[in-house]
């Protein structure tokens, strides 16, 4: 068994997997444990046991404490995705599935809800843009009105990180930030937002106590930690949601500051200090870590799944030259992509493959590449798809520097997409902002830590600077020019077939 200083147990519980993380007091991961499982689809309906979850947790958790020992945890966090519900009984004992976030059984219901609401209040009291099928306030309803005998034994309607503290603690509590996207949370006031759960004739009393982040619950009850091999009473942290903890521990955590991922689906947050919501604008809004703080958060739903998508339909020969070299068949599109000119030989490309949320909503529009010749290369195809979707964080940001001021001059870039140096060239050179990217690319559990180490008084929170940085990528004066207009071009285009 390695013996440490004091650590950080951090617990991040996605869709898919969870990582149990040990973390130094000056933010060092030493080991990253992961375990995955399978959500379950039928129809619109997506659930999972919720005991797979505390399952594969306590999985991760013995994997860290066997190698570092549970007296070197100084406390416990938790981190989670939103909007995943599970109902409990009295005892905090599962009497239905986990609904998992991605679930659309309640459709109707929110239909009912907008009614109820109205579109525009709904977003200005919870900063969620509207209430539609995934939203956990639907499901609320769903319960009351097709589930009777589940609604009435549930003593609470847990949320993910509300059910994995109750299995390490025996108390029952929510979290802020992470309430903030369930149509519930009132952001004005900070606090449930009692009045629409009364409206639909949901009890209040079924959602336990909201705490702040970074808020002590309670000690690690005395069976959790035998089967854990923590110590009895190791304090447990509230965190904040999955998106929120990823931004803190990029340094996300001041207003100004901003941040980008290119995964699955593009996602921008910028920090800002609380302000009312702009129902002209309906960009996420996220409680941030303080209440004095919001996380905006556009989201445009295709941008590594584009190149994906281009990767399974196009590019067969590289995926046989990736498996025959041993090379990853992405570093292999970034090698087409340098081959390109800047403006991809004219060639553009509007990245909206599953339509459009931010800034232009129209859920219906699919994109597609324009200005393709005789003289057209596959190469100017990569260039243009990783072009298009700069061009389109370009737009986002320009849109949150209307909503909530001027950044500070670069962008942090996390996922996938960080860690394509061409891509990441081009975003800087479309942007005019330095781009850099992370050393450390687990920023969700480092958020967590952080977290943990404020609750516990130990530490204020850090920021992100240069020497934080893994790569820096600086804009250069004459691609930046040129990619003005080809970004007039984007936007001209987009103009006429969105409006």
């Amino acid at each position: 068994m390695k013996k440490t200083d004091s650590l950080y147990l951090t617990i991040d519980v996605g869709t898919t997997a969870v990582k149990v993380c040990a973390v130094t007091e000056d933010f060092n991961i030493l080991a990253c444990k992961k375990r995955e499982y399978q959500v379950h689809t039928e129809g619109k309906n997506v659930t999972i046991p919720a005991e797979e979850y505390w399952k594969y947790t306590k999985e991760g958790i013995r994997m860290v404490t066997e190698e570092y020992g549970g007296e070197s945890v100084a406390g416990i966090t938790v981190t989670t995705q939103g909007e995943t519900l599970i109902p409990v009984n009295e005892q905090g004992e599962p009497v239905y599935d986990a609904v998992v976030w991605l679930d659309g059984r309640a459709g109707e219901q929110a239909d009912e809800i907008n009614r109820l609401i109205g579109r525009e209040e709904f977003y200005k009291r919870t900063g969620v843009p509207e209430c539609n099928e995934l939203c956990p306030v639907s499901k609320l309803l769903w319960f009351m009105e097709k589930e009777p005998e589940i609604y009435d034994k549930t003593r609470y309607f847990l949320l993910l990180e509300d059910y994995i503290i109750f299995r390490l603690t025996g108390h029952t509590v929510t979290e802020k930030s992470l309430l903030s996207t369930t149509g519930y949370f009132d952001i004005i006031q900070d606090c449930v937002w009692n009045d629409i759960l009364e409206k639909i004739g949901f009890d209040v009393n079924k959602i336990p106590r909201a705490s702040d982040c970074g808020e002590i619950v309670a000690g690690v009850a005395e069976n959790a930690a035998q089967e854990l091999g923590l110590l009895k009473n190791t304090p447990v942290v509230t965190g904040a949601m999955d998106q929120v903890c990823g931004a803190i521990g990029a340094g996300n955590s001041a207003p100004g500051m901003l941040t980008e991922t290119t995964g699955t689906a593009l996602c921008i947050g910028k920090t800002v200090a609380k302000m009312p919501v702009n129902p002209d604008y309906p960009v996420p809004v996220y409680r941030h870590y303080r209440k004095d703080l919001q996380l905006l958060l556009p989201v445009c739903m295709t941008a590594g799944m584009a190149l994906k998508w281009f990767k399974d339909t196009f590019c067969e020969k590289e995926e046989e030259e990736a498996e025959r070299t041993g090379r990853d068949v992405y570093d292999l599109l970034n090698d087409l992509a340098k081959e390109s000119p800047e403006l991809a030989g004219g060639m553009l490309m509007l990245p909206y493959l599953a339509g459009s949320l931010q800034p232009r909503q129209n859920p219906e529009f699919r994109g597609g590449f324009l200005g393709v010749g005789l003289d057209s290369r596959k190469c100017d195809f990569v260039r243009a798809l990783m072009e298009g979707v700069s061009y389109m964080l370009k737009e986002n940001l320009q849109l949150l520097e209307q909503l909530g001021g001027s950044g500070n001059g670069f962008i942090i870039s996390m996922g996938g997409g960080a860690r394509s140096h061409i891509w990441c060239r081009i975003k800087a050179d479309v942007t005019g902002l330095e781009v850099r990217t992370l050393k450390e690319s687990e920023t969700a559990s480092l958020g967590a830590a952080v977290l943990c180490s404020l609750g516990l008084g130990k530490k204020n929170l850090p920021l992100q600077t240069e020497t934080a940085a893994d790569k820096i990528y600086k804009p250069r004066k004459e691609a930046l020019k040129k990619y003005q207009e080809g970004y007039e071009r984007y936007v001209c285009l987009l103009d006429r077939v969105i409006g």
